[in-house]
């Protein structure tokens, strides 16, 4: 019975730690964004979410319907297209981690006058959080890859950074570009050249806009067939944010 107890115990007091770090690291990105101006568009942890409609709407509260983000998305987005905010977006990256790990050393902190499962996991779960989204790695963490991953991407040159550079200013444009925004080719080609699949779906999704704003049928056509391609191997989140007006 002492053992079940223990279980049930180390069960609850995972679930718990877990949620907290998960919110902790979010809210590293979230509030980095913050301090540089940026505004807060989504913060997901678990199933509860905070967001906003566009970026000038208030903040609702809801919950996330989409399984692959309940594992924690902090999302700021740019308050105004700038020459910074890729700069700004690299120290974001990293925010994440760095809020985990020092939560963590606190937590470690309270662990020596309260000795028990849930300070020892709520010292060890940030820390462990911390290092894993900060280390580059090849695989992802639902859709995307993890902090680590897209700083190294973003900042040591190569198709890597050009594809994380073209990403972020596509999305700038998207913003900040009117209700009939450009999508200059030189930042679709990095997508559409990318090794990553999901890239590709973007890339086609852009040039597929630029298409639809010139009506130009026969290259609207030529890009959804290349989204239809690969469309089952793009995850549904991806799809949906690339809306096709049949």
């Amino acid at each position: 019975m002492d053992l079940f107890k223990l279980l049930v115990q180390l069960f609850f007091s995972w679930i718990a730690t877990y949620i907290i770090s998960t919110l902790v690291h979010e809210l590293g990105h979230v509030i980095c964004g913050l301090c540089h101006g940026w505004k807060l568009y989504l913060l997901v942890v678990g199933p509860m979410k905070i967001y906003r409609k566009t970026l000038d709407s208030a903040i609702s509260i809801g919950i996330e319907k989409n399984p692959i983000l309940w594992c924690g998305v902090g999302g700021t987005l740019p308050s105004n297209k700038s020459e910074e905010n890729l700069r700004i977006w690299a120290k974001i990256l990293l925010a994440g981690p760095i809020a985990s790990i020092i939560f963590g050393g606190v937590a470690g902190i309270g662990l020596l006058f309260w000795r028990n499962i849930f300070m020892l996991l709520l010292c060890l779960t940030p820390i462990a959080m911390g290092i894993m989204c900060a280390l580059p790695m090849k695989m992802k963490t639902g859709i995307l890859y993890n902090d680590g991953t897209r700083y190294k991407r973003l900042t040591h040159g190569g198709q890597e950074e050009l594809e994380e550079k073209a990403l972020f200013q596509l999305v700038e444009i998207s913003i900040f570009g009117g209700d009939n925004p450009v999508y200059p080719n030189d930042l679709i080609a990095p997508l559409v050249a990318s090794k990553d699949i999901e890239l590709n779906y973007y890339g086609f999704y852009y040039s597929y806009v630029n298409a639809l704003r010139n009506h130009n049928a026969e290259e609207m056509k030529i890009q959804i067939d290349h989204m239809e391609s690969i469309r089952n191997k793009v995850p549904k989140t991806i799809v949906e944010d690339c809306p096709i007006n049949m």
